[in-house]
């Protein structure tokens, strides 16, 4: 009776002292092993064996992405303007060994190394930089931390600065400095516009202007070459007719003329110079050239300048009385 007495309790203590040397951990943990107060093993998710009243599971955490959220922290940047910083920041335990040893406190330590690090990368930038900078500084953090979570067997993984809270005085002045860049910029772009519009207009007149001068360069071109032509033309004609320089002579004589009636014509008063000796010549010359091209000399009987022997085209003319270039009039106004 007591044999199976002691085979029961036999039993029972070994069948506990075996089920207790089985440890489950869980995916997503691991666990620290002490065997008499001293670092054993590391424990990883699934069936482990340990040693009953030999071995002591002393620490389980957790393996997975943790994350530490930092409230608001008064930081000073370069430039002297105080803000409030808030942070986040995502870590993970590499090494239990080192966290269970080398650090006391992993949350409160990773606490202070994060306000650190934000107040120290805060200090060396402007507020502008650190409003539009946030990735970059970010970044400095992270290295910042991982100096010092080297150690300790964690790893940081990334740093997200929050909400920057910046003094109601400061954010007015930079909205008012953000409104007089804009203005500046668009006064410049304005100019900028006006400038390239007048640059653009300028060459486009000058564009306009070189088309004219080349069209009427072209076109006094195409004149002379026409008038060369003509004279070319008009001189051959002259030179294989043997009337040719009469011809010239009747027509000279007959623009003057022309140009005699015109001005005879004309309602307004009019001085008409003319040298005495040159204009009967000329007139004798264009009837004589008349006389013989029409074949008659019957209307030039009577001397030139008689009053039947004047064309139709003298009458409008003015009266030209003349005197000889030497001679003095010696009238006296005085006496009239």
């Amino acid at each position: 009776m007591e044999a199976t007495i002691l085979s029961i309790v036999f039993a029972l203590l070994s069948g506990t002292y075996i089920y207790r040397s089985f440890q489950i951990i869980d995916e997503g943990q691991i666990a620290l092993v002490e065997r008499f107060g001293k670092y054993q093993k590391t424990m990883k998710p699934g069936i482990n064996i340990v040693l009953p009243l030999i071995d002591r599971v002393a620490l389980i955490k957790s393996s997975r992405e943790q994350v530490l959220e930092m409230k608001p922290l008064p930081c000073m940047t370069s430039d002297n303007v105080s803000v409030n910083v808030s942070a986040a920041m995502y870590w993970q335990i590499s090494n239990l060994k080192d966290a269970r040893y080398k650090i006391e406190d992993v949350d409160q330590s990773l606490q202070v190394s994060l306000s650190t690090q934000i107040q120290t990368q805060i200090g060396r930038y402007k507020l502008d930089y650190i409003i539009g900078g946030q990735e970059s500084i970010n970044k400095d953090i992270v290295e910042g931390i991982q100096s010092d979570t080297k150690a300790w067997g964690i790893d940081v993984l990334r740093v997200r600065l929050g909400e920057i809270t910046i003094p109601p005085s400061v954010l007015q002045s930079m909205e008012k400095q953000k409104a007089a860049e804009i203005e500046k910029k668009a006064m410049i772009s304005l100019s900028e516009g006006e400038k390239t519009s007048e640059i653009t207009k300028a060459e486009a007149e000058a564009s306009s202007k070189k088309m004219i001068a080349n069209s009427e360069r072209e076109v006094k071109l195409q004149q002379t070459e026409a008038i060369a032509l003509s004279i070319e033309r008009i001189a051959k004609a002259i030179a294989d007719n043997p009337h040719g320089m009469d011809a010239v002579h009747y027509l000279l004589a007959q623009k003057y003329l022309e140009m005699g009636q015109a001005i005879g014509q004309s309602p307004s008063s009019k001085v008409l110079f003319m040298d005495p000796k040159s204009i009967p010549a000329a007139i004798q010359s264009l009837l004589s050239m008349s006389d013989s091209f029409n074949g008659s000399n019957s209307n030039f009987t009577q001397p030139f300048g008689a009053a039947g022997n004047m064309p139709p085209i003298f009458n409008n003319f003015p009266e030209i009385q003349s005197k000889p270039p030497n001679s003095i009039d010696n009238t006296d106004p005085s006496k009239n």
